[in-house]
């Protein structure tokens, strides 16, 4: 649209967040070990983000949206409620480099992006849901950005050119 504003609205550490407005855009800046799980609603033409920090929230932690078996079912939790069908969204994900090459893969907690995505993957599972597209992995961080009006999602790996998924 000629002359309209994005309006990008961050998604932090933690985070999630929804957007229904034209013109507006989530972002995840700088995505290294964590996973940005994109959702769009075609039908109503909003999205959603959660910034997944940790693959799960442990006993003594406070349950926050900074894990993704906390975050997961709440974002859809709280699509359902603005009016989305789940089965109906498309749902993107990104993220979860290995950050720390030199280190042993076989350390579990050296692999932080690697289980970031297998939590992430298992809760849409037991949501009965999978992602329609994905840029997962890999050495090198990334920024993603949906465009809550069109439903594309941008990355930017750092030292590539920008990919649309």
């Amino acid at each position: 649209m000629a002359g309209l504003t994005i309006d990008s609205m961050v998604v932090g550490l933690g985070e999630l967040k929804y957007a229904d407005q034209p013109g507006q855009e989530l972002t995840c800046l700088g995505l290294g070990s964590c996973v940005a799980v994109s959702v769009w609603d075609r039908k109503n033409k909003q999205g959603a983000m959660a910034h997944v920090v940790l693959p799960e929230c442990t006993a003594g932690r406070e349950p926050t949206p900074k894990f993704a078996d906390v975050a997961v079912p709440e974002l859809f939790e709280n699509l359902k409620k603005k009016g989305a069908n789940p089965t109906q969204l498309e749902i993107k994900l990104v993220g979860g480099a290995h950050m720390a090459p030199a280190a042993a893969p076989s350390m579990p907690l050296m692999r932080i992006g690697e289980r970031n995505i297998e939590a992430v993957k298992a809760q849409l599972k037991k949501l009965g849901l999978r992602a329609i597209a994905e840029d997962l992995g890999g050495n090198n961080g990334r920024t993603v950005r949906l465009d809550v009006e069109s439903g594309r999602v941008t990355v930017v790996t750092a030292g590539t050119e920008k990919t649309n998924l």
